[in-house]
């Protein structure tokens, strides 16, 4: 032995070296202090344990005691004895070992202890609490001496923690086997299992004879899927009704009692665990299918969000650890050289986003039409009203101005879109994308100008501003002659913030609806009885934040929306189909609007109502379902927003 200044593993050798769990302490302080004497020059720690007095030498031992490693006893003569838990866990991990090797060893009990070992040395506790406990994790050592309790009826066991829990339940499962083996016991529960079942005969032999060949294999079957659950309780209703029934138990029965007890308590863990097994794996189906629907990207909070069908937040059906761990597995794992199935990316150097590595493309084609529009409008906008004040900016003339100018439109337009075409993961999504009619994004391993990318031309916004002016502003001379009267020297000019024109168009739209909020509440007062519609619009405002992302618009969204599962060709076509759907949801909500109440109008609410209007006949034919309820679910937003 390896010298060391450790008690606990001296006090372990010496009881080894006696072969008792009993040490007289004046004996092992003896020993200590020779062994103190002899390797205090390898270490110096032992240098307390040197002289006559044992006070810290008894102080450790009842910290020992105190960690349940020690049992301390006092003799009727006075003499102190230490009872080491170690050398009886060792001793109860050995006849586990004997019970492998032959099925008919009983299971030591508490009452095999030596008379003279105190109980303290045993930690008692009902079969339920450790048993379910050290199945759901172990820890194995020398350190706990386990008194495993059933009912009055069954005499506790003995287990020691450096011995596996499943090697206890197949002890166990295996004497119960043994016990069916004698062809009169097998055909006799057998004949009972059939007849309280009627009608199930077949599955019940199929069970019994599995058991009867392949006793583990039945409950590995068992922990993996729960299947067989009902029979295994029956079968051990029927053993401990017969067994109960008797006055004087042998040892035998005892055995088998125990084995039961056992058993059925290791069987109703592996039923729960496998229970909550499967409701983890639906819950997560259901949040990959989640992450597949609009709008594709979602920070982690939003996951915690998700629910299930019936309303029940999907976090409620597995851990916070187990998602956390899930969405790790889906960011990293992958196969030979391809990317992961799921992705993350950053907004504004702020927020992640996790993202479907499939659904990429799909986004990026919406969100650039969408920009388009947006960035467009914005533009024209504000180039008429330099125009208008004759002034002229750089990105009016100048191709790289130009591309400079777009580039800071679509990070204040859309932040998300602005954060994928500079994900480092894009190149190589784009080059595996082979969907018909994919978007280019690089050319020469390089991101295309974002003129083509929302194909917009700097001449085309530049004449669609210029046709708004008045006739005179197409006259060179007298802009010219106007710009000297009417242009404000660049010294008295008003120093504000500088805004890209989507932000601009951006604060103009929402004053503008906070206006028509203030026409709104003004209206709202005059008249009492319209408070139970100025509770749906505010509740509408509520919803319209989940459904909304900050740097968009409802109208905005609604449009994106509408692209994307309206495929009708020939802009009449596309109209007359947009104008049906929308004509149905507001048919729909007229209904609904009969009995709805503020209080229950939220993000579910909407949810539920677009998904019972998707789901109807009429709307099954339009392919792209997804975003389908999304623009309904938006829509449904606008009217009760809008409600006059």
């Amino acid at each position: 032995m390896a010298t060391t200044s450790n008690i606990l593993t001296l006090l372990k050798f010496y009881s080894s070296k006696q072969k008792s769990p009993m040490v007289d302490f004046l004996e092992f302080a003896s020993y200590i202090k020779r062994y103190a004497q002899h390797h205090v020059d390898e270490n110096p720690d032992l240098i307390n344990y040197v002289g006559s007095d044992t006070d810290k030498l008894h102080e450790e031992i009842l910290a020992l005691a105190n960690q349940k490693q020690v049992a301390v006893s006092h003799s009727s003569s006075g003499k102190e004895y230490i009872f080491v838990v170690s050398f009886l866990i060792e001793y109860c991990s050995g006849r586990y070992g004997e019970i492998q090797r032959n099925l008919g060893i009983p299971y030591p009990s508490i009452s095999d202890l030596p008379k003279n070992v105190p109980t303290e040395v045993v930690t008692k506790k009902q079969g339920i609490d450790i048993i379910y406990r050290l199945l759901e994790k172990q820890e194995l050592n020398d350190k706990t001496l386990w008194g495993i309790l059933f009912n009055e009826k069954i005499p506790g066991i003995l287990f020691p923690s450096n011995v596996k829990i499943e090697t206890l339940v197949e002890c166990a499962v295996l004497k119960l086997h043994e016990m069916l083996n004698k062809e009169e016991v097998h055909d006799y529960y057998l004949k009972k299992l059939t007849i309280s079942n009627p009608g199930k005969e077949l599955s019940i032999k199929n069970f019994f004879t599995k058991f009867a060949s392949k006793p583990l294999e039945t409950l590995e079957t068992l922990k993996e899927t729960g299947d067989g659950f009902y029979y295994w309780s029956q079968f051990f209703h029927f053993i401990k009704q017969d067994f109960n029934k008797m006055k004087d138990l042998t040892v035998e029965d005892t055995n088998i009692l125990q084995s039961v007890a056992i058993v059925e308590l290791a069987i109703s863990y592996y039923k729960t665990a496998s229970a909550h097994r499967i409701q983890e794996e639906t819950a997560f189906r259901n949040l990959d299918q989640q992450l597949r629907q609009p709008p594709y990207y979602f920070t982690y909070a939003d996951i915690t969000k998700f629910k299930d069908q019936n309303g029940f937040e999907l976090l409620t059906q597995y851990s916070e650890d187990s998602l956390k761990e899930y969405l790790k597995n889906k960011t990293q794992h992958s196969i030979g050289n391809d990317l992961p199935e799921l992705l993350v990316f950053t907004v504004d150097d702020s927020e992640d986003y996790f993202i479907i590595k499939d659904k990429i493309m799909q986004l990026m084609m919406r969100l650039c039409n969408d920009a388009r529009t947006t960035i467009r409008s914005s533009l024209t906008t504000v180039w008429e009203s330099c125009l208008l004040n004759y002034e002229q900016l750089p990105e009016m003339k100048d191709n790289a101005a130009f591309e400079r100018c777009l580039q800071r439109e679509v990070r204040a337009a859309d932040p998300v879109l602005y954060a994928l075409l500079n994900a480092s993961f894009l190149p190589v999504v784009s080059y595996e994308d082979h969907t018909p009619g994919r978007l280019t994004l690089f050319r020469n391993d390089q991101l295309i100008p974002y003129s083509e990318l929302l194909m917009v031309g700097r001449q085309e916004i530049y004449s669609d501003a210029k046709i708004k002016l008045p006739f005179w502003y197409s006259m060179p001379i007298v802009v010219w002659f106007m710009s000297l009267l009417l242009r404000k020297p660049k010294d008295k000019k008003k120093k504000v913030k500088k805004m890209t024109a989507t932000e601009k168009i951006h604060a103009e739209q929402i004053e503008e609806e906070k206006k028509k909020d203030a026409e709104i509440e003004r209206n709202d007062h005059s008249d009492p009885k319209l408070s139970r519609k100025k509770e749906l619009r505010k509740a509408a405002g509520e919803a319209e934040q989940v459904f909304v992302p900050e740097s968009s618009t409802l109208d905005r969204e609604l449009v994106s929306y509408c692209h994307e599962w309206n495929n009708r060709i020939g802009k009449q076509n596309y109209d007359n189909l947009t104008e049906d759907v929308n004509s149905l949801i507001r048919d729909y909500v007229r209904k609904v609007l009969r009995t709805l109440k503020a209080e229950n109008f939220n993000a579910d609410r909407v949810q539920s109502l677009a998904q019972s209007l998707v789901d109807t006949p009429t709307l099954m034919k339009i392919q792209n379902h997804d975003a389908l309820k999304r623009y309904i679910e938006l829509y449904i937003v606008k009217l009760i927003k809008n409600i006059p």
